[in-house]
């Protein structure tokens, strides 16, 4: 299974840009069982390539933005967007992976 997720960090608060319901802000949390992870993160479905740049679209267009002098739409906030990997080995073993993607504000 492939599912990928996208947040941004802006004044040091979490943003879900791909669940936009107003600018409700997340909350990070640690757990001994699966570490350091962000409260009710939505995490998408995705088949395809295709499927995962609409997704990253989708949630640029969420993103906080401003004109420079240097640049009109200069980023304004850290951005990550992360692609979960999981796959099915035997009955009773999971593999799991992730791929980060990070945009740094101003860069």
């Amino acid at each position: 299974m492939v599912r990928a997720s996208f947040i941004e960090i802006y004044n040091e608060e979490i943003f879900d840009l791909l669940d936009m319901k107003g600018d409700v802000k997340k909350d990070l949390k640690e757990s001994p069982q699966t570490g350091v992870f962000i409260k009710d993160l939505k995490c998408v479905p995705v088949k395809s390539v295709d499927e995962m740049f609409k997704l990253l679209d989708y949630g640029n267009k969420n993103r906080s933005v401003a004109q420079t002098n240097m640049n009109a739409t200069s980023s304004r906030s850290h951005a990550l967007f992360t692609v979960h990997i999981e796959s099915i080995e035997g009955a009773d073993k999971i593999r799991a992976s992730k791929l980060n993607f990070v945009d740094l504000a101003g860069s």
